[in-house]
This record gives C-alpha cells, sequence and structure tokens, in this order.
C-alpha cells in the first residue's frame, strides 16, 4: 500500500515537470519537490502510526480471545464443581435424611449341645436345639411390631422330631414408657428363662429343670396385654390370655408344657387373667413375682369334637400358676433364686374320668396332678480376661416334683421329682458369643446324670 502511494506522487510530480512553463525556474521546482518529499514522509510516518495501531489491535484480540477462552474453561470449571458440590450436598441431605437404623429390624439366636451319658453312653447325643429368628417392625415413634420364628432339632416333617413354630408375634403401641398396649401372640412375664432363653444370657447348656417342667419355657399365650416401667423401676404386666387345656395331657413330667396350646387353634371358651410386677430402682437388684390363672376344660371342647376322647363334662377345672423370683448382680457376681408352685382344681374328678378311660380302652393317658412345684438357687462370678473375654464359672442346686399333690389314693411316680446340681463354666470370647461346660448330677434318678457342651450365640 505505501508503494503504491510514493508511485503516485512520483508521478504527479513528473506530470507537473513536464507541464510547467520551460521558462520557470529550478529553484522553484526543486522547492516543490522537497515539499512533496516532506508529505511523503509525513505519510510513511502516519502509516507507520497506521500500521502499529493495527498490530496493538490484533495482539489486544488475541489477548481478548485467549482471556475468553480462559473464563470459558474457568466457567465450566465453576460449573463442575458447583455441580459436584451439589450432588454431595444431595448425597449428604439424603443421608442425614436416612434414619440412623432401619425401621426394620432382624435378629437371632441359636444353640448346639452334647449330652453325654455317665451311666449309659447308648443315650449320648449331639442336637441343633434351636435356630430362632427376631424379626421387627417400627410403623412410628408408637406402633411397632414383634416377633419371633424358631427351628428345633434341625429338621422339620411329619417324620421327624424337629419342630417348626411361631413363638411370638405381636403389635405394640406405646402411649408413654410407663403406658403400652400389646395385642398378639406374646411371652407370659414369668421368671428369668421364659423371656431371656438366649444361650448367652443363661447359665447352663440345658434350661434348668423348674423353669421347663413347672413353668413351661417357652410359654406364650394369644392375648392382650397393659405394661410399662415406671420411673423408680417397678415394672408391670397384666393381661387377658388364652389358656392351658387339661384334656391336652399326655406327660405327667411336665405338665403345663404338655397342656399349653401354644394359640394353635386354641381352645378359648375359658379365658385366662395374669399380672406381675418386677422391681429394679437399686442398681443389680431384681425382686418380681407373677401368677396366672384361667378355666382349662373349655366346656369338654375337645370331646365334643372327636367321642372316643375322655368325657369331663360337667367339670369345670382352673390352672393356677405363680412364681416369686430375685436376682442380685455386684461386682462380677451374679446370684438368682425362685420359687414357682401350680395347681390344677378338680384333680380327682378329671383322673377319675382317666382311670376309667384307660381301663376301658387299654390306654395309658397320664393322670393329673392336684399341684406342682420348684424351686432353685445359682451362683455365678465373671472372671474378666481382657477385651471382651470372659469366663464365667457358676453352681446351681434345684429340686422340682410335677406330682407333688395327687388325688387320694393315687400314687406318684419317682421319675417325675429330682433334686439335680449342676455346675460347669460360661466362656465368652465376645458378649453376644458363649462356649459352655458342665456336669449335672440327678440326685434321685441318678440315671440321668450327665456331661454336657454346648455353643450358643445371638445377634
Amino acid at each position: 500500500m505505501r508503494h503504491a502511494s510514493h508511485l503516485s506522487l512520483l508521478a504527479t510530480a513528473a506530470l507537473m515537470a513536464i507541464a510547467a512553463p520551460a521558462a520557470a525556474h529550478d529553484a522553484a521546482l526543486e522547492a516543490e519537490v522537497a515539499t512533496l518529499k516532506a508529505h511523503i514522509v509525513a505519510q510513511d510516518a502516519q502509516m507507520a502510526a497506521i500500521q502499529a495501531q493495527l498490530v496493538a489491535i490484533a495482539n489486544a484480540q488475541q489477548t481478548q480471545a485467549s482471556m475468553v477462552a480462559t473464563q470459558g474453561q474457568t466457567v465450566a470449571s465453576l460449573q463442575t464443581q458447583t455441580q459436584t458440590i451439589q450432588a454431595a450436598q444431595t448425597v449428604d441431605a439424603t443421608a442425614t435424611a436416612k434414619p440412623a437404623t432401619s425401621a426394620t429390624t432382624i435378629g437371632g439366636y441359636g444353640e448346639i449341645a452334647y449330652n453325654g451319658y455317665v451311666h449309659n453312653a447308648s443315650r449320648n447325643q449331639a442336637d441343633l436345639k434351636r435356630f430362632v429368628l427376631f424379626f421387627g417392625h417400627r410403623f412410628n415413634d408408637k406402633l411397632s411390631f414383634n416377633s419371633e420364628v424358631e427351628w428345633e432339632h434341625a429338621v422339620t416333617s411329619a417324620t421327624d422330631k424337629g419342630e417348626s413354630e411361631i413363638e411370638q408375634a405381636y403389635l405394640n403401641y406405646a402411649f408413654t414408657p410407663k403406658l403400652n398396649v400389646k395385642a398378639g401372640l406374646f411371652l407370659m412375664p414369668f421368671g428369668f428363662i421364659n423371656r431371656n432363653h438366649e444361650p448367652p444370657v443363661f447359665y447352663g447348656v440345658e434350661r434348668n429343670e423348674v423353669e421347663r417342667r413347672i413353668i413351661p419355657s417357652t410359654w406364650r399365650e394369644g392375648g392382650v396385654s397393659i405394661w410399662g416401667t415406671t420411673t423408680f423401676g417397678l415394672s408391670y404386666d397384666v393381661g387377658v390370655a388364652t389358656g392351658f387345656n387339661v384334656a391336652k395331657l399326655d406327660d405327667a413330667s411336665a405338665p403345663l408344657l404338655a397342656t399349653h396350646q401354644e394359640l394353635q387353634f386354641a381352645h378359648a371358651a375359658n379365658l385366662s387373667v395374669y399380672g406381675s410386677l418386677e422391681y429394679r430402682g437399686v442398681p443389680g437388684l431384681l425382686i418380681g413375682g407373677a401368677v396366672f390363672s384361667g378355666g382349662a376344660t373349655h366346656n369338654n371342647s375337645d370331646f365334643r369334637a372327636d367321642a372316643t376322647l375322655p368325657d369331663f363334662s360337667g367339670i369345670k377345672s382352673r390352672v393356677t400358676l405363680w412364681d416369686v423370683h430375685a436376682g442380685w448382680q455386684v461386682k462380677g457376681f451374679d446370684f438368682k433364686a425362685l420359687y414357682t408352685h401350680g395347681s390344677i382344681s378338680q384333680a380327682g374328678a378329671l383322673d377319675t374320668v382317666l382311670t376309667a378311660y384307660n381301663t376301658a380302652n387299654g390306654t395309658t393317658r397320664p393322670l393329673i396332678p392336684g399341684a406342682f412345684e420348684g424351686w432353685y438357687a445359682q451362683g455365678a462370678y465373671t472372671f474378666d480376661l481382657g477385651g471382651t473375654v470372659t469366663l464365667s464359672p457358676f453352681a446351681r442346686y434345684e429340686t422340682y416334683n410335677t406330682q407333688s399333690q395327687l388325688p387320694f389314693g393315687l400314687i406318684a411316680d419317682p421319675a417325675n421329682r429330682d433334686r439335680v446340681l449342676t455346675a460347669g463354666f460360661s466362656f465368652k470370647p465376645l458378649s453376644d458369643v458363649v462356649v459352655k461346660a458342665d456336669y449335672q448330677s440327678y440326685l434321685v434318678n441318678t440315671a440321668n446324670s450327665r456331661f454336657n457342651l454346648g455353643l450358643g450365640y445371638m445377634f
């Protein structure tokens, strides 16, 4: 562009020189040429300035483009970071909104035992005694559901000794800790074992005889209960429930274990009532008791359904059971004691029918006792072996008689009473896992003396 301008000026100058009069003076021409040269120099300077401005503008545009690109990257990065933070905040909000614990809970326990009989090794056996699952659900802060499903002796079928059963299934509504209402199938508030029978929480491979033969653990009924715990340590539980059916009795060694109905098509012509109180107001101390009573013949319902069975028409019998128990835990020591007594009214009339039935049919149905009772005392001490490991030796003495009172003229069977001394230990690598070993000496029926090993757990 600059070369084109120079040529134009030179051409102009040449034309002017040719067109000027020949008489013009050379000095004037030279002056004009000098002027033109000055114009050319000024124009060159102006063009250089314009060129510099163009370069500056180009550089500015490049810098601006780079800045825009950088800003775009920065914005994109900020947007990505913002999205990441927002996502993290969403996750945090979701985690915060989720309850700390699930509304549905699952737990359970199990136990395996080996029994070695001292006087007759042919009776030795190993058994997966129980596998139990707990299922619970909290609908809201007030209403909850609790259940317990149990399998016994590993295999359940028509030809095996195993059982599958529902031990608990009930709804509970908590107005306050002092006032709750539950309805469904639930455990009776008697003794120690009936409500707390997970292997790590009781001593001995086998459950004690008194709370099996006299209190029919695990004992549950269908009904409605009002229960609660006061601020000064007193708890109560009262209710109306199904009861026993004496027409079912088929084992004189455990009269109530043989006659409770487990809410399986339970006869309910006669309902029962129960109540319990326990005091825990002093740390380590427990004192309690309970009573249960209700009709047990149900308008002769079994005979009315099957006329080949004994006819107890006109007999109204009542089963009553009560217990008192106490516990004291202090400085590693754990002491427990319990006494329980049961009775079946109209036992004489019932046994008259059974005796006539056995004679007429050549059967050996067991007779119904008028009363049965038992008690035990137990002591244990826990050694802390470090960490979660503990060792707890224990000893227990118990006595029971499932035929402590029979109608006049009937003779009790010695096999249905005994005194038992048990000594052993519980080793816990964790609080919820236990290895047990003990020896049981039966002082009356000595053939039952045995050595036991057990493994238990709960979760």
